[in-house]
């Protein structure tokens, strides 16, 4: 813990400045920072039993040591709180006393220090019979990602709590973070557990990607932060976003999913890119004005498949067709103020194709191109070229609701690279666009060992 957040929590302490001065808090051994500021994080928590204390800071923050056993805990209604640490042990907290541990806790995992979540990672929990362990992965993994991302905000500016889009978010995230790390993982019964990620996800899947954008709108509108601060800022939070994303969902989704034949949780194993575009395709029409052009789908193999999230191609191939048709109507809309005849329809094309090591899917539109100025652009976070009829949505509702205007493109490839992928634009200028999902077939061993 950081010697701040060490002299905040420790009652041995009456400040930072005495934290500083002290050789040592009272009951522990230590010159200038206290043990626990020098070994790790504060646990003091219900779940796993603290591994990072030193005896003489447990004395002084009045804990009985336990002999070990496994760990359970309970939040008290009145003004202090009990947590039951082990069966024989408990810490008495009051509620500002658990925040100061809490927010010790934030600064310590708050440092980045998490693994990318692959699709073989996914794999690796196939049924309902490894739910205990996915439960374990994410109170490990999620808290690391919680924390980073409420440090990440901040240390945008000394003054991040009195910028209301900064704050509402912050509370959103360290909220959830809070819920984790005080629930009791009990992997003989799960329920209470799955309460909490429920919880956490639902809160969490429609509502953070228009937060980080009107806080990432009102950084700009401050002019806190340029457009590559902004664009790094964003970039990093939605990695780890999508992280916590995946493992929330595959949790569910064992649950749910159980008996879905080829699904593996959020992964269908034979998941067909033609049926996901199909499904993209009529989503879109289903809200194309009249006269719009077509969109073409040419499958090269209809038995093309592969081990995929379904619910993240079809965003990806959406927003993509979405921003085909922006162009293909601001191409008709330019012929009419010219004066000129309006052309024939150019119907928007899919073709979808594999080789044994991955799988393409190419999407061509003859929208005119994207011009060179704004093609340097369309990676960055919160641009966007499309028409807006209330602010943070479009004008045409064909997007994915997880696909914030003006973060669609970068998202596509974020999405793509962290599951092994990668996603590019061609452009012919006064011609059209071409765009290329890129998606690698990976190992997963026999049918047996997969399918559930």
């Amino acid at each position: 813990v950081p010697a701040v957040a060490a002299a905040a929590a420790c009652r041995g302490c009456l400040g930072r400045r005495q934290h500083r001065a002290r050789r040592g808090c009272a009951g522990m051994p230590g010159r200038q920072l206290c043990t626990a500021a020098r070994r790790g994080p504060l646990v003091l928590l219900a779940g796993p039993a603290p591994r990072s204390f030193g005896r003489g800071h447990l004395a002084a923050c009045s804990w009985r040591a336990p002999p070990p056993g496994p760990a359970s805990g309970a939040v008290a209604s009145t003004g202090a709180i009990s947590l039951g640490v082990h069966r024989r042990g408990a810490v008495t907290l009051t509620e500002d006393r658990l925040e100061q541990f809490l927010k010790a806790e934030v600064a310590y995992m708050g440092r980045g220090a998490y693994s990318a979540i692959s699709l073989q990672d996914i794999l690796q929990h196939k049924s309902v019979e490894d739910l205990g362990r996915l439960a374990q992965l994410i109170q490990r993994e999620l808290p690391l990602r919680f924390a980073t991302r409420i440090c990440q905000i901040e240390a945008v500016h000394h003054a991040w709590g009195r910028i209301p889009e900064l704050a509402e978010l912050h509370d959103m995230i360290l909220t959830s973070f809070k819920r984790l790390r005080m629930v009791s993982l009990d992997l003989s019964d799960l329920d209470t557990f799955t309460e909490v990620v429920r919880d956490v996800h639902e809160r969490h899947m429609r509502v953070i990607v228009p937060s980080v954008s009107r806080a990432a709108a009102a950084l700009r509108a401050r002019m806190l932060m340029n457009d590559d601060e902004i664009n790094d800022f964003m970039e990093r939070f939605m990695t780890s976003r999508l992280g916590s994303n995946l493992l929330l969902q595959h949790y569910e989704a064992l649950l749910a999913n159980r008996d879905r034949e080829h699904h593996v949780g959020i992964v269908h194993m034979r998941c067909s890119p033609a049926r996901v575009c199909r499904r993209a395709i009529e989503h879109v029409q289903a809200q194309l004005p009249a006269g719009a052009d077509p969109i073409q789908l040419q499958v090269a193999d209809q038995n093309i498949e592969l081990p995929f999230v379904p619910s993240v191609l079809f965003n990806m191939v959406a927003e993509v067709l979405t921003n085909s048709i922006h162009a293909a109507q601001r191409m008709a809309e330019l012929r009419r103020a010219r004066g000129k005849p309006a052309a024939d329809p150019h119907p928007i094309e899919i073709t979808v194709c594999a080789s044994p090591t991955q799988v393409v899917i190419q999407i061509s539109d003859r929208g005119g191109g994207i011009p060179a100025d704004v093609l340097e652009r369309v990676w960055e976070y919160m641009y966007s070229t499309s028409p807006v009829a209330s602010p943070g949505r479009d004008a045409a509702s064909t997007r994915p609701d997880v696909m914030e205007r003006g973060m669609g493109l970068p998202l596509c490839r974020l999405y793509s690279r962290y599951l092994g992928g990668y996603f590019e634009l061609k452009s012919l200028p006064g011609v059209g666009t071409d765009a290329y999902i890129f998606l690698p077939r990976i190992e997963t061993g026999s049918d047996s060992e997969t399918a559930a």
